[in-house]
């Protein structure tokens, strides 16, 4: 339980962040659609009972009423809310018709008589301008961009914390020294260690470029001795669990320093960015010493470095 709540405390950083990205992917997928229609519908609505109670109006009391005038109705009240009308005026008429019709309280004469005046209205309209509405409705298209762009978000924020959690760990790795050779145990190398570091030989062997091996180079305190176009290079090979770090890096290049060669270090798990970074900074400060990294946990993996590394 203390291993647990230490645990938690030292990711809560982490957790909060991943909760957040979490929770931004479920509402834009889930809440932000939704909460778009249900407004722009909100603004369709009263967009739509202020046309219908003015056309009405307006037609009850006999009034002139063209299908010109009921556009500039409509333009003027998307205008003040915002928001697009999805009703054509012919549909938007229709509506109107219907809503007289139903109203009992009219009597059916005047009903009747309405009904045809908003006939007669509906004939001027020509389906034509149905493709113009239609062009710049935006109204189910709107909520899914904001989806998306929620969704956009979410992902650069998933994408940040996993580049952050990966350098977290390196640079735990680092500071730590946590590069440990699997299962090594009081100073004794393990059997895949080994038969890693004679994979190593073989393949520097197989390419002839292989000068001495390790039980001729222990006592220099390194694996092997390689030799390429009059440049020797001292191999290491290292069968790690975890990224190679710093501290090792750091070994590596003052064994180079101190030998007056150039370097090979073969890590089977890879290396932290700031432990790369360090080889480079290196090379950038010799031409004579260089130091190189093979990544590989197979022979043919390594081989085929090691060979483009011998002809460069």
């Amino acid at each position: 339980m203390k291993a647990l709540l230490n645990w938690a405390l030292k990711n809560a950083w982490n957790l909060f962040g991943a909760i957040g990205v979490a929770g931004t992917f479920y509402f834009s997928l889930m809440y932000v659609p939704d909460y778009v229609t249900e407004i722009t519908n909100g603004k369709i609505n009263v967009i739509h009972e202020s046309l219908m109670d003015d056309i009405q109006e307006i037609v009850f009391h006999e009034r002139t009423l063209s299908l010109k005038y009921v556009e500039t109705l409509i333009h003027g009240r998307e205008l003040s809310q915002g928001a697009n009308y999805p009703y054509t005026p012919d549909e938007l008429l229709m509506q109107v018709q219907e809503r007289f019709m139903g109203n009992k309280f009219i009597p059916l004469e005047k009903r009747e008589y309405i009904f045809k005046t908003i006939d007669s209205v509906r004939l001027e309209y020509k389906p034509a301008q149905m493709s113009a509405k239609a062009e710049r409705d935006w109204s189910q298209i709107i909520p899914w961009l904001f989806s998306a762009f929620g969704v956009f978000i979410a992902s650069i924020g998933a994408t940040s914390l996993a580049k952050k959690l990966k350098i977290d760990q390196e640079t735990e790795m680092d500071i730590m020294g946590e590069d440990v050779v699997i299962n090594e145990r009081a100073g004794s190398m393990t059997m895949a260690a080994f038969e890693f570091e004679r994979m190593v030989g073989e393949v520097l062997s197989e390419i002839a470029m292989l000068k001495s091996d390790e039980t001729q180079s222990m006592d220099a305190g390194y694996d092997f001795l390689a030799a390429s176009k009059d440049k020797e290079f001292i191999v290491e090979a290292k069968k790690y669990r975890n990224l190679l770090g710093l501290s090792t890096a750091r070994d590596f290049l003052h064994k180079i320093t101190a030998s007056g060669k150039g370097g090979i270090l073969v890590v089977s798990s890879g290396a932290t960015q700031r432990a790369k970074k360090l080889f480079s900074e290196h090379n950038k400060l010799t031409d004579n010493q260089k130091a190189f990294l093979v990544f590989g946990d197979s022979k043919e993996s390594i081989k085929k470095q090691l060979v483009n590394l011998f002809e460069v």
